[in-house]
């Protein structure tokens, strides 16, 4: 029993890890995987200023709205398409330290969890940053 009651503890302790608190937990360029994204990402300077290039594009998002009190947490944003203001529903979760799991939802309902049936599906990948060191001669 106390066998079963430990392992149990540790995957609440990982899963807790993983989950999203607040939107520090993210700060960084995450890059969306998958070859039709390539070169498409996420830009997360802090709460208020939030980038995301697509197609070559880059918009600032507004209008952010993001309640981690539910799980996963909900992700809220507006930004502008030529001349058309979208607004966007999503869910949001972090997998692992480097690994975000963001599900988009245009013109229809959120769901509360991550499903195949509605809304696009994304997978963003923290990204590394370079590390340049000087060399003494």
């Amino acid at each position: 029993m106390k066998r079963i009651f430990l392992i149990i503890s540790m995957m609440m302790a990982v899963t807790a890890e993983g989950q999203l608190k607040k939107i520090n937990d993210i700060i960084g360029r995450w890059d969306i995987a998958g070859e039709q994204e390539s070169g498409a990402f996420l830009q997360i300077i802090d709460s208020t200023t939030i980038l995301l290039t697509y197609n070559g594009e880059t918009k600032k998002i507004s209008n952010i709205k993001i309640d981690c009190s539910k799980s996963p947490c909900w992700f809220d944003f507006a930004a502008t398409d030529t001349s058309d203001v979208v607004h966007v529903k999503s869910i949001i979760e972090k997998v692992g330290d480097d690994m975000i799991k963001w599900q988009l939802f245009i013109d229809e309902e959120r769901t509360p969890y991550f499903t195949a049936r509605k809304g696009e599906l994304l997978y963003l990948k923290k990204a590394r940053t370079a590390v340049i060191t000087a060399r003494s001669n």
